[in-house]
């Protein structure tokens, strides 16, 4: 059980890492705009909001990452995933005929595909969290264990943002 705590753990770490990932850089004005397009906020509230969710998802992998605050973080995963699908729902309502799409995880667009789908899997994911055991973090294993697995998502991440970059190039080379 203590593995499968771990494993699940580790899982939601890298999906938030992945999802603050791509909101990085130069991708942090495309969610911005993304956020605008909700239609929920005033234009002064924007980079606050969106700075915001960021912080939540870093601390989320750190709160996953290293097992910490078990009830409290998989209560704030379960929220947040919640809070997004409402505005989903609410974005497909006020935009019948738009498109309607995430950009949650930036260009990876194997996760952004069915939002509202994902969104619930990963929120029965962090809620049946709550019915595994709490990890140990005091001692030293536990601790080297959760900086490998963070490394591991870290490092994927990266090498699947690499991934896709020389894809995107390759198809503009073929295009032109």
């Amino acid at each position: 059980m203590h593995l499968l705590a771990y494993l699940t753990d580790m899982l939601l770490a890298g999906m938030f890492f992945l999802a603050a990932f791509s909101k990085l850089g130069s991708s942090f004005a495309d969610f911005r705009l993304s956020i605008t397009s909700y239609r929920v906020l005033p234009r002064s509230f924007l980079t606050p909001a969106a700075g915001i969710v960021l912080a939540a998802e870093l601390g989320l992998v750190v709160l996953y990452g290293f097992g910490l605050l078990p009830i409290w973080r998989d209560l704030l995963a379960v929220l947040l995933f919640a809070g997004f699908t409402i505005m989903l729902f609410r974005k497909r309502r006020l935009q019948e005929s738009e498109d309607t799409s995430c950009s949650c995880f930036g260009k990876i667009e194997v996760l952004n595909k069915y939002p509202v789908m994902r969104n619930v899997v990963l929120m029965l994911l962090a809620g049946g969290r709550l019915a595994l055991p709490d990890r140990a973090t005091a001692d030293l294993d536990a601790a080297v264990l959760a900086l490998t697995g963070l490394t591991v998502i870290i490092s994927g991440t990266m090498l699947l943002e690499l991934y896709s970059s020389l894809r995107r190039s390759k198809e503009i080379r073929i295009d032109l």
